[in-house]
């Protein structure tokens, strides 16, 4: 399927967030917040939170500093 992840396009075979986020080799899931088409998903969903072709997705890492 084909995905908008930060406004850049990529394709996608698996099936939910939680692949998704594996698929992405994210080094940590702590203190990432994601949205699917401007819906923020808590992370106890992104299992069950099946993705279709052509979501819009935004991944949000927090950072430290001030």
């Amino acid at each position: 399927m084909n995905l908008t992840i930060n406004s850049e396009q990529k394709t996608f075979s698996g099936k939910n967030i939680s692949e998704l986020v594996e698929s992405l080799k994210m080094p940590s899931i702590n203190g990432i917040a994601l949205a699917v088409n401007e819906k923020v998903i808590p992370k106890n969903e992104w299992g069950n939170f099946l993705l279709k072709d052509h979501d819009n997705i935004l991944i949000i890492k927090a950072t430290q500093g001030g």
